[in-house]
């Protein structure tokens, strides 16, 4: 993996999240890339309880602010990646941000997002409508950062018997050879679906082959509930899952489901398409 993107949002930088785009470039050896989304609808509010900058505010005031806003994001970016020994660069993109995180991701390895990120001065359930339309669209797979990270000690695949979920699957271990000494399951999350021998079989093989330890766990009828308990008391592992918008991450991002998915474990979450 070459290039790993991270997405910031231009007015309220989330530092846990480039904190962890910090580490999975290292862990990879990957040039990063800090995406500085300056939103259209920003909306300016000083302090002081005044009625504020809108959209039909004057250019000049407005892009003032914008620009300051993001030079200050930009240094504070800079300088997290420099105490991690990083040498970072750094796009700035105006417009709307949903396509322009998109577009980006056509020419990237990586996009790495933090699941709360929004331009809108609102509350939001997990994860945002930005990123539903951003995993539903990017072109590159997506990494949901966690608020909290260590280390990764484990690497768990979802599987469900989809050509998507070993798509995923190989997508993750051919960007991060890196784990291949880390523990790996192959975690049968399908509830009463049962898949040929052959194919289960022929995927855990192949996961034998690039992880030093590699095991599956197994549990025909699984419900939902149980795959939240058993990601719940997990810490430092990374979880990967495939086809986003379909299938099983279509059931997986319902509201309830996503927040309870998010929400609870807050562990990285790895998704891509097939």
């Amino acid at each position: 993996m070459e290039k790993i993107i991270v997405v910031i949002n231009s007015h309220k930088p989330n530092v846990a999240s480039i904190e962890f785009a910090c580490r999975m470039a290292q862990l990879t050896g990957s040039k990063l890339t800090g995406l500085f989304i300056e939103n259209i609808y920003f909306e300016y509010r000083p302090a002081g309880g005044n009625a504020g900058l809108g959209i039909d505010a004057p250019v000049q005031k407005k892009e003032t602010v914008l620009a300051a806003g993001t030079g200050a994001a930009i240094q504070q970016f800079t300088d997290i990646c420099h105490r991690n020994s990083l040498q970072p660069d750094v796009y700035v993109d105006k417009g709307e941000p949903i396509q322009e995180i998109i577009f980006e991701s056509r020419y990237s390895d990586l996009l790495i997002v933090d699941p709360a990120i929004n331009f809108y001065n609102l509350q939001e359930n997990l994860p945002t409508h930005l990123v539903k339309e951003v995993l539903s669209g990017a072109e590159c797979p997506v990494l949901l950062s966690p608020e909290v990270f260590h280390r990764i000690d484990e690497v768990v695949f979802c599987f469900d018997g989809s050509a998507s979920a070993v798509f995923a699957l190989k997508q993750f271990t051919y960007l991060m050879p890196q784990l291949h000494d880390r523990k790996a399951v192959l975690l049968e999350i399908n509830s009463g679906k049962q898949y040929e021998d052959e194919n289960y079989h022929k995927v855990l093989h192949w996961l034998r082959g690039h992880y030093a330890f590699a095991t599956n766990l197994r549990r025909p009828g699984q419900s939902q509930d149980g795959l939240f308990d058993y990601l719940f008391r997990k810490q430092n592992c990374i979880v990967v899952l495939g086809a986003y918008g379909r299938g099983l991450l279509s059931r997986f991002f319902r509201k309830s489901t996503a927040d309870r998915l998010i929400r609870t474990i807050d562990l990285p979450l790895f998704i891509t398409h097939h």
